[in-house]
């Protein structure tokens, strides 16, 4: 039976289509063992990479106020800009995760209708 799939199976089928080292994105895909595990362990990866910089940002936050008396904290830049990180990255990380929930969500509810189906 031929396989349909644009992506090989095992890392010699990979290497047979290539005469140099293999591209990484279809490496990656090969070793992870398949594009769906490859796009949920991409999605993972960047939620907890969102979460160390949101927890970074929000440490130098605390630290940074610590260090600044009440008006010396309203008119401080670096303060301001740690602020906005730490947002940034809050909302990334919550993003990311929704996104991943949803995900989740939507292939449970497709694998209970074809369950049903049976």
């Amino acid at each position: 039976m031929a396989r349909t799939s644009s992506h090989p199976a095992t890392l010699d089928d990979l290497e047979c289509r290539h005469d140099g080292p293999p591209p990484a994105g279809a490496l990656r895909v090969t070793v992870l063992g398949g594009r769906l595990r490859a796009e949920a362990h991409a999605r993972v990866a960047g939620t907890l990479h969102h979460q160390r910089l949101a927890a970074e940002a929000r440490l130098g936050t605390a630290r940074r106020r610590i260090a600044l008396s009440g008006a010396a904290a309203v008119e401080d830049a670096w303060l301001a800009r740690l602020t906005a990180t730490l947002a940034h990255h809050r909302h990334a990380a919550t993003r990311e995760y929704l996104n991943h929930r949803d995900t989740e969500t939507q292939r449970n509810a497709i694998l209970r209708a074809s369950v049903s189906l049976w």
